[in-house]
Parts: structure tokens; C-alpha cells; sequence
């Protein structure tokens, strides 16, 4: 009979230790799926590294009679060049882009602030980079 007892606090042990065990694994697995999920509510989203993003800055001031230019340069990390776009959005109608190549020539009386936006996409993310010129009058121009 003594030896029956110690059988069964053996097992019962073994058992409870068992249990524990388990316990705290299911525990760390499922507070490190409740940090990652609280990331992502944060972020919005759990990977941003795919989204397309401008990386160029475009000129600052414009002149009156003089061509405009700004080459976007870009990154993404996840899509073919083949398929990211660049558009104008909320562009002064002096404003053009082919490609990733904007330009325009601002005309008389568009002198002070003008506003564009840039919209690049991959087709599954985009961005948008907003943009402020001002124009002025050319000096050149003038004393010519």
C-alpha cells in the first residue's frame, strides 16, 4: 500500500507539471500574437516595406518663362519598374508629367505658391508626395 501511494504522487506530480508546462507555452504563444496584432492596429498595417514611396524632392522655386523640370525618383521593395506609375494630381494646368519626368513652363501672372501632388503606385500600393513651388518672377527675363 505504501508503495501504491507514492505511485500515485508520482503520477499526480508528473501530471501537474505537465499541466503547468503547457500553461505557460500556450501563455508566451499567445501574448506574442497579442503584441504582433496591437503592431499592426498601430502601423495599419503589419509590412509597409512594399508601398511605393518617393524619394526625390522637387525644386522649390519656379520662374516665370522658364521651363520647370523634376525627375521622381523612387523606391519600392517589392514590385518590377514595369509596373510602378507616377501621376499629377491637384497640378497647376501648366504642369505635365510623362514617365516619372514633370515639367511645365509657369505663364505670366502665375507668380506665389502653386500646389501638386504626386501619386505613385505599384497597382497595389500607392503614395501621394505633396508638393508646394513657388513661383516668381525671372530677373533675367526682365532686364533683358
Amino acid at each position: 500500500m505504501e508503495g501504491s501511494r507514492k505511485i500515485k504522487i508520482i503520477v499526480s506530480f508528473v501530471l501537474v507539471f505537465i499541466l503547468v508546462t503547457v500553461g505557460i507555452v500556450f501563455s508566451i504563444i499567445n501574448n506574442n500574437k497579442a503584441k504582433k496584432e496591437k503592431n499592426d492596429v498601430v502601423m495599419g498595417q503589419s509590412d509597409i516595406s512594399g508601398v511605393p514611396y518617393i524619394t526625390s524632392i522637387p525644386p522649390l522655386v519656379g520662374y516665370i518663362g522658364t521651363e520647370y523640370v523634376y525627375d521622381i525618383k523612387y523606391s519600392d521593395s517589392d514590385s518590377q519598374a514595369s509596373s510602378i506609375t507616377a501621376t499629377l494630381e491637384n497640378a497647376p494646368v501648366w504642369l505635365n508629367i510623362e514617365g516619372f519626368h514633370i515639367y511645365g513652363t509657369p505663364p505670366v501672372g502665375s507668380n506665389g505658391q502653386q500646389k501638386f501632388d504626386v501619386k505613385i503606385s505599384d497597382g497595389a500600393n500607392s503614395s501621394v508626395q505633396e508638393n508646394y513651388i513657388l513661383v516668381q518672377d525671372n530677373q533675367d527675363v526682365e532686364e533683358e
